[in-house]
């Protein structure tokens, strides 16, 4: 699904504080020498635990390279300012190593639809992008999620060094649980059945961003799971294939059964969330939920925010799981979102310790360390956070998770809702019912692809 919500866009919102320390050490490859400083561009968005974690690796680098230091270029997503540094830094061709979304194969568009690719895709497209799959780190890496993450044309333009969790993500508060006697439901009844039973204690079941449309996690992970029923978690590539053409060629649409079974499912859940809703921004829900113990017992978030849940009440007991969408807990599986890749453009300044700097990152020690800060799911086989005890659950259930299924093609300039319902004007946010939601993006999608 393209994302109605912010939570899809904003799950890799990493923040930095531009930094850069020189530290003496061995001499590495690409040292600078008779007296002249190198400088190392990296650019990377806003997420503060994310960032002291890289200035740690910088530093790292910096002692094995003596002469060079590291400039952590930065800015937040927000507003467009990463983008706007992105481009200005592109334009002045003047980063080494830098961080993007993971395109995935929805980017790279066949040519016989006529669309263009955008964003990261559009930069691999244009040949401004290293091909990195010859490079000896990255065999470290998961060679599938890595393929579907950056792969174009048999080369692998990128690491992907992040995943999280927004479809279908829930945080929950473990005393609570435990004082009404609920367990981490596995199946969407018992989710249900949970939201029931704190709503008749008197208890709010649910936090939520409604401001900046987090409720659309709902939404979105059941049709991520119902989509993927039945199948393997090997699947998930040649159903995001699938659905494109389909939708493409006018034989599936936004107001399939799929979609309608999801978004009733929706509307279901959204009956127990907190009635102000709409006014709770993104930025502020996190330390709003964590300090309120004695209620609000799930919070619809993605798996990136459990720094800034425990940065905000530090005694808090809490926990996360994927909302379940099915009765079948063997089909309630986790999709999982490539997201910070880091690309080297082909005429990085300093492209030999760009690579080295990959080189440094993979290793899993200094892997390990950047997954302890971020909360990210590992692309690494065999490196795990094991300090963030809130990772319990995504761990144990690794083997399960799936690459989120990516978007059907969206033609340029189509309306919002050619991308699936406006869950804004959706009930109980809005006044369209599920039928009439579903009916109008069907419409404006297939308008936008010239089949109406």
């Amino acid at each position: 699904m393209r994302a109605r919500f912010p939570v899809l866009l904003l799950c890799g919102s990493l923040a930095l504080a531009a930094t850069g320390c020189t530290v003496g050490g061995s001499a590495g490859s690409g040292a600078a020498g008779n007296g002249q400083q190198k400088t190392l561009v990296v650019a990377e968005w806003t997420n503060p635990s994310a960032i002291e974690a890289t200035k740690k690796i910088n530093a790292i680098f910096e002692k094995e390279h003596p002469g060079v230091k590291v400039k952590l270029e930065n800015a937040p997503t927000a507003a467009g300012a990463w983008g706007t540094l992105t481009n200005s830094l592109l334009s002045a061709k003047s980063v080494d190593v830098l961080a993007q979304f993971a395109p995935t194969p929805a980017k790279f568009p066949p040519a016989d639809t006529g669309l263009k690719s955008s964003g990261s895709a559009a930069l691999i497209t244009a040949g401004q992008i290293t091909d990195l799959s010859g490079q000896d780190f990255m065999k470290s890496y998961d060679p599938v999620l890595q393929k579907y993450g950056v792969g174009y044309n048999g080369g692998i333009y990128g690491v992907v060094a992040a995943e999280y969790i927004g479809h279908g993500a829930v945080w929950y508060k473990k005393d609570l649980l435990d004082k009404y006697g609920v367990k981490v439901p596995t199946t969407y009844s018992e989710f249900v059945a949970a939201l029931k039973k704190f709503k008749d204690a008197g208890k709010t079941p649910i936090f939520v961003a409604g401001k900046d449309g987090l409720q659309g996690i709902v939404y979105g992970g059941a049709v991520q799971q119902l989509l993927m029923k039945g199948k393997t978690s090997t699947d998930a590539n040649v159903v995001s294939d699938q659905r494109a053409k389909d939708f493409w060629a006018g034989t599936k649409t936004w107001n399939d059964p799929v979609y309608k079974e999801a978004a009733t499912k929706y509307t279901e859940v959204m009956q127990y969330i907190e009635p102000a809703a709409s006014g709770v921004a993104q930025l502020t829900a996190p330390g709003v939920w964590a300090a309120k113990s004695d209620d609000f017992p799930f919070f619809l978030d993605g798996s990136w925010d459990g720094n800034t849940i425990k940065e905000a009440n530090p005694d808090l007991k809490f926990g996360f799981f994927v909302m379940p969408a099915t009765d079948d807990a063997a089909n309630n599986r986790v999709p999982v979102k490539a997201d910070l890749t880091w690309m080297v453009p082909t005429w990085a300044p300093n492209k030999d310790l760009a690579m080295d700097w990959l080189r440094i990152f993979s290793r899993p020690e200094n892997y390990k360390l950047w997954l302890d800060a971020t909360g990210s799911t590992s692309t690494q086989p065999g490196v795990t956070s094991s300090t963030l005890p809130w990772m319990d659950w995504l761990n144990e259930h690794g083997d399960q998770r799936f690459v989120a299924l990516t978007d059907p093609w969206i033609p340029a300039g189509a309306p919002p809702e050619a991308a699936g319902p406006d869950l804004t004007k959706m009930t109980p946010f809005g006044k369209q019912s599920v039928d009439d939601a579903l009916t109008g993006a069907a419409t404006a999608y297939q308008k936008s692809v010239g089949k109406k």
